[in-house]
C-alpha cells in the first residue's frame, strides 16, 4: 500500500518545479530571446503605427462623410474644452476679486479702529506685569560653580 502511495506522489505534476527546471536548463537562451523581442518591438512600433495611420487615412479618403464627421467631432470637443476653460477662468477671477475686496475692507476697518483709538496697547490692562515673572517662567536655577568641581578641594 505504501509503494502505491509513493508512486502517486512522484507522478504528481508540480508546475513550480517544472518552471524552475525549465529556467535552470534554458535560462540564458530565454533571456536572449526576450531581449531580441524587446528590441524588435521597439524598432517596429513606429512603422506599425504609421501603417495603421495610413490605413485609417485611406478609409477616410474613400468615405469623405466619415472624415467630415470626425472633424466636426474634434471641433465640438475643442469648443467644449474652450468653454470649460473660460468658465473656470471667470470663476477664478471672480474669487480673486472677492478676496481682494475682503482684504481691503479688513484693512479699512483696522485703519478706522486705529484712528478712533480703540486698538489695544501693551500695558493697558491690569494683567500686564512684565517684570513679575508670570506663570510661564520656571524656578530652576543652575548650581553655583565651585573650585571642587575642577579638583581643587581635596589637595
Amino acid at each position: 500500500m505504501d509503494q502505491g502511495n509513493e508512486s502517486a506522489q512522484t507522478t504528481m505534476f508540480n508546475p513550480l518545479s517544472y518552471v524552475l527546471q525549465l529556467l535552470a536548463s534554458y535560462g540564458w537562451p530565454l533571456v536572449g530571446v526576450g531581449a531580441v523581442l524587446l528590441y524588435l518591438v521597439h524598432k517596429l512600433r513606429p512603422h506599425y503605427q504609421r501603417w495603421r495611420q495610413d490605413l485609417e487615412d485611406a478609409e477616410y479618403h474613400k468615405d469623405p462623410d466619415k472624415a467630415l464627421a470626425r472633424m466636426q467631432a474634434i471641433q465640438a470637443a475643442r469648443e467644449k474644452q474652450q468653454k470649460l476653460l473660460e468658465e473656470a477662468s471667470a470663476k477664478a477671477l471672480e474669487e480673486q476679486q472677492e478676496r481682494e475686496e475682503r482684504r481691503r475692507a479688513e484693512h479699512v476697518a483696522k485703519l478706522q479702529q486705529l484712528l478712533k483709538g480703540d486698538g489695544q496697547r501693551l500695558g493697558s490692562g491690569d494683567d500686564y506685569l512684565p517684570l513679575s515673572g508670570g506663570a510661564s517662567t520656571s524656578s530652576y536655577r543652575p548650581p553655583k560653580r565651585s573650585a571642587c568641581a575642577r579638583g581643587g578641594c581635596g589637595r
